[in-house]
């Protein structure tokens, strides 16, 4: 049963928007077939079947009807295979565009976690909340590059000077604040300083009921964009795609869930999933539990808190369809969909969630991970190398990790693929704890310089960690998109265990 379950929230991913192409074509195609019956048979009336053709009439038409029910599942097939492609191209026709912006001199804002006028622990969830909603909806524009969560809520409560913002961490605006809440009433005070020349250049108090804070932060994005690049039209900010919920219980309950999911912790990673199913009951058309409980089984398989098991995954794609359904422009789902068709070695398919999750928000490091990967197995090697660049100067160790590995161990594949072994090298020597994919890329390079390894310790650790694995396998999980690079790596492989 929980196969089945994964099977079909899987294919109704795969079948987004597709739905109104099948149910017009199928529509389409019955029409068509009854006038095709009707005229056959009016035909049939009119010549002697026998003799034209050398069946009867009523034999005709029985062949006929047959023919048409045996061709409707090949002609929704058809349907199907020519509207993801014209889905696809247009999602990938932004593509182009998303990477000459990379090299884009963009002025970069930091929002530094408001602070909590109430000075209780129970209401800070609350402050944060709302301060990492506003640095999301700033994140999904374009013009302007913003600093990572983890940057800016790492500056809480540090006295820091406007020129340290300016030449340690190369803020060009700040955004601070401070919020009081009282009953169902929030007030929220807000200041955009231009680090330039050290200066407010926009402040703003708001009294407002709890659930208007949706349409106050619309008018603060807007604000702030609009000092910083001028009155530009920000696409990116249409309320249809991005209002989640009108229920604030829902809305509390999410911003829990995704400040415990965060800690990356065991029990905070279950107590999110409490906290997200708790917003869901609240409001099962709010989107953003349902991605942000993806996102958590995704993050508790990954770092073995649950077994990842049928039921898990059962759990997981369940959630991750859902918020699919209902938000198909929700940034957090469409990335969690790019890694599972990488997973799978569907590289169109993960370019093309990759490109639309960067197209919702091309500045979050959980967007820009993804999209680098992708790209430098799309074939757009430089571009993902840009990227990964990009994102390890932005945030060297994510969230999740300890150290530096996770964001080297691609770079090391990255170079490896672009020919460049002396940077290879380089990183290799940063790693702390290299995997098979490290040390077998590691040996193929060495050998590639004619280098002697043999009796070097991390070939010797390694052989002997590794020398059990199922190789092809192992290979497979590299995720190559070069079918002639991928043999030649399990040719050396079997030299190396031989």
């Amino acid at each position: 049963m929980d196969k089945l379950k994964i099977a079909l929230s899987f294919i109704k991913i795969r079948l987004k928007n597709i739905g109104s192409a099948l149910v017009k074509g199928s529509t389409a195609y019955i029409i068509a077939s009854f006038g095709l019956i009707q005229v056959s048979s009016i035909v049939a009336d009119n010549i002697d079947m026998v003799q034209s053709i050398g069946i009867s009439k009523e034999l005709f038409m029985q062949y006929l009807f047959i023919s048409l029910l045996f061709l409707f599942p090949v002609f929704l097939i058809f349907t199907i295979i020519n509207k993801r492609k014209s889905i696809n191209k247009d999602i990938l026709k932004s593509l182009d565009k998303n990477l000459e912006q990379i090299d884009d001199q963009r002025p970069k804002i930091a929002v530094i976690p408001f602070e909590n006028l109430n000075k209780d622990d129970d209401g800070q969830f609350l402050v944060d909340g709302i301060a990492e909603d506003l640095l999301t909806e700033l994140s999904m524009v374009k013009e302007i590059s913003v600093a990572t969560r983890k940057t800016c809520f790492g500056l809480r409560e540090k006295d820091i000077t406007s020129q340290d913002f300016k030449d340690a961490y190369g803020f060009d605006y700040v955004v601070t604040g401070s919020i009081r809440a009282s009953d169902n009433r929030l007030r929220i005070s807000i200041e955009l300083s231009d680090m330039n020349d050290d200066k407010v250049i926009w402040s703003n108090k708001f009294d407002i009921e709890n659930k208007d804070i949706f349409e106050i932060q619309d008018e603060i994005v807007t604000k702030i964009v609009t000092c910083i690049v001028g009155e530009i039209e920000i696409s990116s900010l249409k309320r249809a795609n991005r209002k989640p919920t009108d229920n604030m219980t829902s809305y509390e309950y999410t911003l829990k869930g995704r400040a415990l999911n965060q800690q990356y912790e065991k029990n905070a990673n279950a107590e999110a999933i409490k906290m997200l199913d708790a917003a869901i009951e609240a409001d099962k058309t709010n989107p953003l539990p349902y991605s942000w409980k993806a996102c958590t089984i995704g993050q508790s398989m990954a770092l073995g808190f649950r077994e990842n098991n049928d039921k898990t995954m059962s759990d997981f794609m369940s959630a991750l369809s859902k918020a699919n359904e209902l938000n198909d422009n929700d940034w957090n789902a469409l990335r969690i969909i790019a890694e599972a068709h990488l997973t799978l070695q569907d590289f169109e398919g993960a370019m093309v969630y990759a490109n639309k999750a960067y197209n919702a928000n091309p500045n979050h490091p959980f967007v820009l991970w993804i999209y680098g990967r992708v790209l430098m197995r799309y074939g757009n090697l430089d571009s993902g190398i840009k990227i990964l660049e990009k994102l390890y100067e932005r945030e060297p160790i994510p969230m999740s990790d300890i150290n530096t590995d996770r964001m080297n161990k691609e770079l090391f594949l990255a170079y490896y693929l672009d020919k460049n072994y002396e940077k290879c090298e380089e990183i290799f020597d940063k790693i702390n704890e290299y995997t098979f994919r490290e040390w077998l890329i590691n040996i193929d390079i060495k050998n590639k310089n004619e280098d002697d390894y043999l009796s070097d310790n991390w070939f010797t650790s390694g052989f002997n960690r590794f020398k059990d694995l199922n190789l092809k396998k192992e290979i497979s999980l590299f995720h190559l998109n070069n079918k002639s690079l991928t043999a030649n790596l399990e040719d050396l492989s079997k030299e190396v265990f031989a």
